[in-house]
């Protein structure tokens, strides 16, 4: 017998959300070629998502990176303490944009930041595996109206993703305080209502997400109302 447990959170916000974060497509260079992927630029965080294994994706902190250059299409990470990834544990970081890619994003992001304009505090480290800002992913199918697109669903400490494999349109970002409603009326099933744009709907398959899952969104949610009051 499956657990039902319903969820439903509506939460009141009065503040409209920012321009959703940058998703860009990249080729990260290992020893033994390369693994393709995206970089999200998550707040203060930047995110290498692995499309072939979730399992291998890392995050380093923006104080963490000592440097961050593009020279064409090749994005380079210098850190100040090892990140976990395909390569083993690793200093340096290497991404390749593919051709109609920009970099601009990436460079941008860490140019804004305090990290860039001064070294990084002594404390300051990129983030370890275990110890790495969690990053919940989950196999989905989304359905729309007229058909269904399938992709995953990225549970971020700010906000949650949906990034589609089969239509790239149809992938949206939420930040916490822009999520008016939430239902997670059993395990497979799970819907998102924002204050503006089209509620979204997801099937979850494989193991579904669990009450403890849900109830981190709902955690991250109040919080962002709590921190607008």
């Amino acid at each position: 017998m499956r657990l039902v447990l319903p969820f439903v959170l509506p939460v009141l916000l009065f503040a409209q959300a920012p321009p959703a974060n940058k998703a860009i497509v990249v080729e990260h260079a290992v020893p033994f070629g390369t693994v393709t992927g995206k970089l999200l630029l998550l707040g203060s965080s930047l995110v290498f998502y692995d499309d072939q294994q979730p399992e291998s994706s890392f995050v380093v902190s923006r104080a963490a990176i000592e440097s961050l250059t593009a020279e064409g299409a090749t994005i380079t990470v210098q850190t100040s303490e090892a990140v976990r990834s395909r390569s083993g544990e690793v200093r340096r970081l290497s991404f390749r944009v593919p051709p109609g890619g920009d970099p601009a994003p990436v460079t941008g992001w860490y140019a804004i930041s305090p990290a860039a304009a001064k070294p990084p505090p002594a404390a300051a480290t990129a983030v370890p595996a275990s110890k790495t800002p969690e990053l919940n992913t989950y196999q989905v199918i989304h359905d729309k109206r007229i058909g269904s697109t399938n992709g995953r669903l990225l549970v971020s400490e700010e906000m949650l993703s949906y990034e589609s494999i089969s239509d790239v349109k149809a992938s949206r970002r939420w930040e916490y305080k822009a999520i008016k409603e939430v239902k997670h009326p059993n395990p497979y099933e799970l819907e998102i209502r924002p204050f503006e744009g089209d509620p979204y709907k997801f099937k979850l398959e494989g193991g579904g997400m669990d009450p403890a899952g849900f109830q981190q969104i709902v955690d991250r949610v109040t919080k962002s109302r709590r921190n607008l009051n």
